[in-house]
């Protein structure tokens, strides 16, 4: 009862927010290694880094604040190295140049979870790859003609994916 009282009176935090929805995602996604199914650790301050590969799309900002506005048309597919709650690093085949993103992130079915992030640093790698290292801002939460732009690019990318592979 005190818990729900205090949030009454305080502010919401929107990058606490969106580190716990991140939070979550990587559970969904990562939960048959998460260290419950091995019985408890001895030592708790022992972290085993693991990577967890997401496709994502980012998106570049055009307008910050609220209604964050971004480009559909200029979205670029990546797949993430690592994910933390704090942020993500991305690998992407072409240089970005951007300083903000959105990062559409999968969660579950057919729900996609939106953050807005700096970018920390742009790092190329072996074999034509970047990575760039995403500080997670907030959670966005598109208005209507965003979303249905992004679900009409999903379902375009899709169908030239399949034609791609038939033919």
């Amino acid at each position: 009862m005190l818990d729900i009282m205090s949030k009454m009176f305080t502010r919401r935090d929107p990058r606490r927010d969106a580190q716990n929805c991140l939070a979550r995602i990587i559970s969904r996604f990562d939960m048959s290694r998460l260290s419950y199914n091995e019985g408890i650790v001895d030592d708790r301050r022992t972290r085993q880094e693991r990577h967890l590969s997401i496709g994502v799309w980012l998106f570049p900002i055009i307008k910050s604040g609220s209604p964050c506005r971004f480009d559909i048309a200029k979205g670029v597919p990546a797949v993430t190295h690592d994910i933390r709650s704090e942020g993500l690093g991305v690998m992407t085949p072409v240089r970005l140049n951007e300083d903000r993103y959105v990062v559409a992130t999968p969660d579950e079915g057919t729900m996609w979870r939106f953050f807005e992030a700096d970018v920390r640093h742009n790092t190329r790698k072996p074999g034509s790859w970047y990575m760039l290292g995403l500080h997670i801002n907030s959670l966005v939460l598109p208005e209507s003609d965003q979303m249905t732009q992004f679900r009409a690019h999903l379902d375009d990318v899709c169908e030239s994916a399949e034609e791609t592979m038939i033919g």
